[in-house]
């Protein structure tokens, strides 16, 4: 990887510390220096578990930016153990004991947000703990920058730049077939296994879809869909995440829309780089969203616990979900107890796809059935003798069963929910 930080100009440091003060000031180095070594320690076993893609991208970064504090607080070190001048490569600057207070606090509050995703990311499978673990990364990320920070208030050491991750795309060997153009000016990627041909303008460039490849994800246009069974009781469960607001160089966190069912609970989830602060006494936050070019509507969505976004769950999610099934574009902002906005706009290419798998795993429909709908689904099961008892509107358990056993004997995933595929299928069979 190209080094990300180098050390230009020069400089004289003047050390004129009594003693006392000075042995006081070589000790306390020593332990940062100590603090740092472990940290390199730490982001070497990560470096070591990854291969590529985005987790080891932030990772290599952070230990580029913890190198070069251990540089320049070693080279300060030696130049108070000596005495004497000596020319280190960076400018020098007066320490700031007010600004090292401030940031001491600032960087028990970011070590408080690494633990917080830590847990997070422990608690988490599959898909959903790699986007976990990118956000560790990230966080710890921020306490290196913090790191050089405070040290530059406490002991007027200086550093010739801010760390910053570069993510860009892998480039692609000489022998990969060049992209191909479409009237429409939509660029499809050949040279990416993973994308989307349903999708080309999608940028499957960036590191979720390569890593989501690796997982053997679905993906389907700005959606990864993962799809395992809860540890708990075995139940399918699906994750879908959207993309699209995914920003490379973010540092906070990343951004995506998430529609999801887990142990037969579905929620939509908004994530976002930022952290929201609730209003006293509440743990909810106040929703604007907007679909397509229909008219903006407010609602409330509940806070999540790591502080990043809002969810709908249970089955007031479904209904919602259900709204997005056609739609191409959706906005959403989040009003936080602060009166901070933040907002985000996702392209919803590939949104059916994510949002028959979610449904399906949670036994719902995607289609707004009533209960004569409901009502008409089990008489026509009841005709193919599939039985799913007196027809009364309500999707029991025999309604499931039947509905289940009907998919089986069609060749369709057997969901046990009166899906679009199944219904088809059954009116087509229903009326011949």
């Amino acid at each position: 990887m190209t080094k990300l930080y180098t050390l230009t100009a020069s400089l004289m440091i003047s050390t004129c510390l009594a003693g006392n003060a000075l042995a006081q000031e070589s000790s306390a180095l020593d332990a940062e220096i100590a603090a740092i070594e472990s940290q390199i320690s730490e982001v070497d076993g990560t470096i070591a578990r990854y291969d590529g893609g985005l987790i080891r991208i932030l990772a290599e970064s952070r230990r580029e930016a913890l190198l070069l504090l251990r540089t320049v607080v070693e080279a300060r070190k030696e130049a108070d153990a000596a005495g004497a001048t000596i020319e280190v490569t960076v400018p020098a600057v007066e320490p700031d004991p007010e600004r090292a207070e401030q940031l001491l606090g600032e960087m028990a509050a970011q070590q408080l947000r690494v633990e917080a995703a830590e847990r997070e990311a422990a608690s988490a499978g599959g898909l959903i703990q790699a986007v976990a673990l990118s956000r560790v990364e990230t966080e710890k990320l921020t306490l290196a920058q913090l790191q050089m920070a405070f040290l530059q208030a406490r002991y007027g050491i200086a550093f010739p730049v801010t760390p910053n991750a570069t993510m860009s795309a892998p480039s692609r060997p000489d022998t990969e077939e060049p992209a191909t153009t479409t009237g429409s000016d939509a660029v499809i990627d050949t040279a990416l296994p993973w994308a989307d041909p349903d999708h080309p303008s999608v940028d499957y460039s960036l590191a979720p879809f390569e890593q989501a490849h690796k997982e053997g994800d679905q993906i389907a246009g700005w959606w990864v869909i993962n799809e395992e069974r809860a540890a708990i009781d075995d139940s399918p469960s699906v994750v879908a995440i959207n993309y699209s607001a995914y920003d490379a160089g973010s540092f906070g966190g990343v951004t995506a829309l998430i529609a999801q069912c887990r142990e037969g609970v579905t929620s939509i989830v908004f994530i976002q780089d930022d952290f929201v602060m609730t209003a006293t006494r509440r743990d909810s936050f106040d929703i604007t969203y907007r679909i397509d070019d229909a008219p903006a509507q407010s609602t409330r969505w509940s806070e999540l616990t790591n502080n990043k976004g809002a969810g709908l769950f249970g089955t007031g999610s479904e209904g919602f979900i259900r709204e997005l099934y056609d739609a191409d574009n959706f906005f959403i902002r989040i009003a936080d107890g602060n009166g901070q906005r933040h907002d985000a706009e996702f392209d919803l290419a590939g949104v059916q796809e994510a949002i028959e798998a979610v449904a399906g795993a949670c036994g719902w429909s995607t289609l707004d059935l009533s209960r004569d709908d409901y009502r008409a689904i089990q008489t026509m099961l009841n005709a193919g003798g599939f039985d799913p008892g007196t027809p009364n509107g309500v999707l029991g358990n025999g309604s499931r069963n039947a509905m289940h056993t009907f998919q089986e004997q069609n060749d369709l995933p057997p969901t046990g929910a009166p899906d679009r595929a199944a219904l088809e299928t059954l009116w087509v069979q229903t009326i011949d």
